[in-house]
């Protein structure tokens, strides 16, 4: 390895074992630190810095940086989610989640693939570009955010509804193994309600149970709509449903009188939340149980959308990948969610890269591959020199 690559590789390792350090797990999503960290490495570097906290604890960090002309096209805009989920039983760890080591070329830690590894390539470029000393052409805006893992209103979609970020290319920070993702599927999240009366175990049927509600309306969804899901395709892109959480009840010897269970529906972009939300309730006001016996919420919903793979934006990413990596970049099918999606009426360029492969977010032992990072920067510095210049 030559000089400037261990350079290259010591920078993103100390930022990522530094960030791993800093919890910023949901619940309760706290990215005040980790935020004052971002702030202590980019203020001296001339970036013009401001927080946006809508909701405490979680904060959001803007660092912004112009060209003598910002007006010029294009503005461009990285945005990286800083909270993680939680790690789990310490006892699936081999270390502590919250202190990076290590081993076989790769870096374990909570958050290291999703998404502290982009969260750690973004203030590497940030502070690499003014190394540099500065663009030369239109402006950039380095965006570090939290309640991603909630799908939540109090960050990139806050920023984006007070037009804190309007840019013309949105490069969203996730673990693409350093390929790219112009597309992204809509996501639905529903809270069904039924309702029954209380009453003794000993004598259940003298009460109405809220359970058995709930087991024949999520029946009644599964035949008239979730098997045909499967069914349901944009390319390579799959309309999926998955029942994750199902709770009600007191006590065992009470018949229940309130039971719930919580959807995730993730859409094709040619679906929109408000078909797919009125067919669900459609489908449980044919179900045969009374009216006035259940309900259905909306929790969360954002459409979905398809992107080109002929835009600025993704050829120097395109550019830059196959320089670095000597092969083609693939597009990706999505799976999970990324904050892109709340720009998708915004008739902007939206790509999703970064270094880290999607299978090890969210799992025991996280880990990333420090080859990706290094390659990462290397590709985003590129692509950046191709979209802006650099003064140096």
């Amino acid at each position: 390895m030559n000089r400037i690559k261990a350079q290259l590789e010591s920078s993103l390792v100390n930022f990522l074992t530094d960030l791993i350090a800093i919890p910023t797990t949901y619940p309760p999503g706290d990215t005040e630190n980790i935020c004052k960290y971002v702030e202590e490495r980019l203020k001296p570097c001339g970036y013009q810095i401001d927080h946006y906290m809508s909701c405490s604890p979680t904060d959001n960090l803007i660092a912004r940086i112009d060209s003598v002309c910002p007006s010029e096209s294009p503005s461009i805009a990285f945005n990286v989610h800083v909270d993680t989920v939680e790690p789990g039983s310490p006892a699936v760890w081999e270390g502590d989640p919250y202190q990076a080591h290590i081993r076989d070329g790769r870096l374990y830690g909570l958050g290291s693939t999703n998404c502290k590894g982009s969260m750690a390539l973004h203030i590497w470029l940030a502070e690499e570009i003014y190394r540099r000393g500065g663009i030369k052409r239109g402006s950039l805006t380095f965006s570090f955010v939290g309640d991603e893992e909630a799908l939540g209103p109090n960050g990139t979609k806050m920023l984006r509804d007070k037009s804190v970020l309007t840019p013309d290319i949105l490069i969203v920070g996730a673990p693409t193994s350093n390929d790219l993702l112009i597309d992204e599927r809509g996501v639905m999240w529903l809270r069904l309600t039924a309702h029954g009366t209380g009453g003794h175990a000993g004598d259940p049927a003298s009460a109405d149970n809220a359970i058995d509600r709930l087991v024949r309306l999520l029946s009644s969804l599964e035949i008239r709509i979730f098997q045909k899901l499967s069914g349901r395709k944009q390319g390579d892109i799959s309309s999926t449903v998955n029942v994750g959480k199902i709770y009600g009840g007191t006590n065992t010897n009470v018949v229940p009188e309130r039971a719930a269970a919580e959807i995730d529906r993730r859409l094709l972009p040619s679906e929109c939340v408000s078909e797919a939300l009125a067919e669900i309730q459609t489908a449980l006001d044919e179900s045969g149980e009374p009216k006035d016996s259940y309900e259905l919420e909306l929790l969360v919903g954002t459409n979905g959308f398809r992107g080109k793979s002929t835009g600025f934006g993704v050829n120097a990413f395109s550019e830059a990948i196959t320089k670095t990596l000597g092969r083609d970049p693939n597009f990706l099918t999505p799976v999970g969610a990324f904050d892109g999606r709340h720009f998708a009426a915004d008739n902007i360029e939206i790509i999703n890269t970064g270094p880290g492969e999607s299978s090890e977010g969210h799992g025991p032992n996280e880990s990333i591959l420090i080859t990706e990072l290094t390659d990462a920067a290397e590709i985003h510095i590129n692509a950046i020199e191709s979209l802006v210049g650099f003064n140096s």
